[in-house]
Formats: C-alpha cells, sequence, structure tokens
C-alpha cells in the first residue's frame, strides 16, 4: 500500500470515528435524524480546517501549547473534548451540515466519556492496559511514516510539524487504535458471530457486549 493511500485510509478510518461519534446516542431529536453518511471531498479539508480555527479559540489554545514544544503523554491527557469538537466540526463543515454549536459540544463530550470508559473497561473487565511505549511504537509503524502532500497540507493548516501531528495532536486516534487492536480479538472469541449475522450487527453487538461488560461484573 502506498503512503498517499495509507493517508486515504487513516482520513477514511477518521470519518468513521465521526460517524461512530454521532451513533452513540441512545435517544434521537429532530436534529440528530438529520444525520447522514455522506462522501468527504478532502480538497476542502484546509479551508474546512482554517474556518473552524477562527470559530474555535479552545483548539487554538491546545495547539499553542504543542507548538510550545511541551508535551504531556501521560494516557489521561491524550483526550480533549475541544479536539473530538473541533474534528466534528470539520466534518460537519466538510459535509454541509447544519448541526448546531451546543450539538457539536455534547455529542463531543459523549466521545471523549466513551473513550475514557472504553479504557477503564479494557483494564477492570480484561486487565489490558495501553503504555505510551506501544502508542508510540503503532505511531512510528503505521502513522508516522505517511508523508504523502493531503498529510503535509493538513498538518500546516494547524501549523503543526508532522511530528507534532502524529505523535501530540492525533494521539488519541490511535491510543483508541491501540486498545481496540488488543481488546478486540478477546471480545469476538468471547461473543463469537452468530449464523446469519450480518458484520455490521456483529460489530454494534460486540461493542454493546464491551462496554456492558462492568455491568455484568458488578
Amino acid at each position: 500500500m502506498t503512503a498517499r493511500n495509507r493517508f486515504h485510509l487513516i482520513m477514511i478510518c477518521f470519518t468513521v470515528l465521526i460517524a461512530g461519534t454521532l451513533l452513540i446516542k441512545q435517544t434521537a431529536s429532530s436534529e440528530q435524524q438529520k444525520i447522514e453518511t455522506i462522501g468527504i471531498d478532502y480538497a476542502q479539508m484546509n479551508q474546512s480546517v482554517e474556518k473552524v480555527l477562527k470559530d474555535m479559540p479552545e483548539i487554538a489554545e491546545e495547539l499553542k501549547s504543542i507548538q510550545s514544544g511541551i508535551h504531556n503523554n501521560q494516557l489521561d491527557q491524550s483526550f480533549s473534548t475541544n479536539k473530538t469538537e473541533f474534528r466534528l466540526r470539520v466534518n460537519n463543515n466538510l459535509t454541509e451540515q447544519e448541526h448546531s454549536s451546543p450539538f457539536l459540544r455534547g455529542i463531543a463530550e459523549k466521545q471523549t466519556d466513551h473513550y475514557e470508559d472504553a479504557l477503564d473497561i479494557a483494564e477492570e473487565a480484561y486487565g489490558i492496559t495501553v503504555t505510551e511505549d506501544e502508542i508510540d511504537a503503532y505511531i512510528k509503524e503505521n502513522v508516522s511514516t505517511i508523508w504523502d502532500a493531503e498529510k503535509r497540507r493538513y498538518a500546516k493548516s494547524l501549523q503543526l510539524t508532522l511530528n507534532e501531528l502524529d505523535y501530540q495532536f492525533d494521539r488519541d486516534i490511535y491510543v483508541m487504535n491501540v486498545l481496540w487492536e488488543r481488546v478486540l480479538p478477546i471480545v469476538m472469541q468471547e461473543f463469537p458471530r452468530q449464523r446469519g449475522e450480518s458484520g455490521q450487527a456483529y460489530g454494534k453487538r460486540l461493542k454493546e457486549e464491551f462496554f456492558s461488560s462492568t455491568e455484568d461484573s458488578a
């Protein structure tokens, strides 16, 4: 797979991550029901990023912290509601959706809590913890080798180096990637796919089973 294709794959996963964010709700308002999965025009990425940066001073402060060279790689500091909201807003702009800022903020808060819950459940129910060395190794092997023009433009729009983009700004995404790589095989073995069960239905059931693990052991 070429570096360009790998970056496209990461961007697709980024979009799927956002889509997953929008599906964690158990109830849907009329506004929530408008959400659709549609294609992304990545040629508009920089323009969308610049617009969101102007509208969201909170993320500018996080970027300044990364640019300062003072990096806190502690696992519990990897997640940020501001970063999650930033990605949602960029996606919202790219797809020409019209979700309100309070709505997106609420979804971002839920998703950030979801990340933290997943780490807690993995440790409590399966004895799995993710280390900073594992995350660094994952980024080095799967992410930092991608240098294509699209990624460089994205980093530039954030005024970050590629290293800062990979190891700091997007670190929370890779924390979850490492976690799922370790947890998913165990959960799949514990809850095998049922005859006639679609891949989508199976994936949804695995997620539900995983997040109910601590309730069952309580």
